[in-house]
């Protein structure tokens, strides 16, 4: 009987144990619910991004940690990132002399470090090749908006950045290089230095006039051994990167391209332009979606975009065939609106 009794009280004792913990289970998910609403709402108004660098005075062909420290209005941690073209947090490095690019992620690098994530801090590795000026573009995405911020880093060292130059040719050889997993390629690539390991050709083509303010459709044509390439796959969740970056050096846009509809050029795939993006608002910074992506494509990719202000612009490239990632950049001149 007592036994009974024992076993009868020590079931209510355990249903009174459960019963309590999903209450407070359930009143600290709301609390958590509610304040993750709030600072969501705080968050979507503004990011501030503050650079912290090891070591301190970055120096040419050194391997250098970029921590970006991301703040909102309040000053808070900015935290609630999604992850967009594969990655959490794109930072973009191009030269003064618009001749050096540097498409890089926290996810990149075995050394990620999530706990200081949840501070808002996320880390990158970078090697500056040569001494100068570099902008450096941090492109995130919230449930709510798209962010872009840009900011400048000057080198030092002996091997000096050249000078910009111009160079308007519409057909080039490119190269490959060999990406290190993942859709990583964690170097800086030169477009000049043409240290690939594997020659391709792109044939660019755009109209005779650029004028600000205006959309634009530009088409690129890849080959290698002089046959059409019709295996290009995806790279980081879009058939094509680029960062389209002016003499003036007042910040990157990054955008993706987009493949033409059965292979026709005038016709694009008609699909939502925030395809794969929960997007509440209109993104009104320095990043631009366009189209969907097939598992295989080419030989041709096409870029849709406006120019705000005159001036001359390169527009680096970055996609994938096979495990070769591709760099192909061309200079454009944009001309005023009538």
């Amino acid at each position: 009987m007592q036994s009974r009794i024992f076993a009868f009280f020590n079931f209510r004792f355990t249903i009174a144990i459960v019963v309590t913990t999903l209450f407070f289970t359930n009143l600290g998910f709301a609390e958590q619910h509610e304040k993750h609403d709030t600072h969501k709402a705080d968050k979507t108004a503004a990011l501030n991004v503050k650079l912290h660098t090891e070591p301190q005075k970055i120096q040419a062909g050194k391997p250098t940690t970029l921590m970006f420290h991301l703040t909102d209005a309040k000053g808070e941690p900015f935290t609630d990132l999604m992850v967009h073209h594969d990655r959490i947090l794109h930072v973009l490095i191009v030269s003064e002399n618009l001749q050096t690019l540097g498409h890089i992620h926290p996810e990149d690098f075995e050394s990620r470090d999530m706990m200081a994530e949840f501070e808002g801090v996320y880390t990158v590795h970078f090697t500056f090749p040569v001494a100068g000026r570099y902008i450096l573009a941090v492109d995130v995405m919230t449930a709510d908006a798209e962010f872009a911020k840009y900011l400048y880093v000057d080198v030092t060292g002996k091997k000096k950045m050249a000078d910009i130059s111009e160079d308007f040719q519409r057909e080039k050889a490119v190269f490959g290089y060999t990406e290190e997993g993942g859709d990583r390629y964690t170097k800086a690539v030169s477009i000049t230095d043409e240290k690939g390991t594997s020659p391709y050709h792109v044939k660019m083509k755009a109209p005779e006039r650029i004028k600000a303010g205006e959309m634009v459709h530009i088409t690129y044509h890849f080959s290698r051994g002089g046959k059409p390439i019709t295996d290009l796959v995806p790279f980081l969740d879009a058939p094509m990167h680029f960062a389209i970056v002016s003499t003036r050096l007042d910040g990157i846009l990054h955008t993706h391209g987009t493949v033409p509809m059965n292979g026709h050029n005038g016709k694009m795939v008609k699909k939502d332009p925030h395809a794969g993006h929960k997007m509440k608002k209109t993104p009104t910074t320095g990043h631009q979606h366009q189209g969907s992506t097939p598992d295989k494509f080419g030989p041709t990719v096409m870029l849709m975009t406006t120019f705000k202000k005159p001036g001359v612009y390169q527009i680096f490239g970055q996609l994938k065939h096979d495990d070769q990632i591709l760099f192909p950049t061309f200079m454009v001149k944009v001309e005023e609106s009538d």
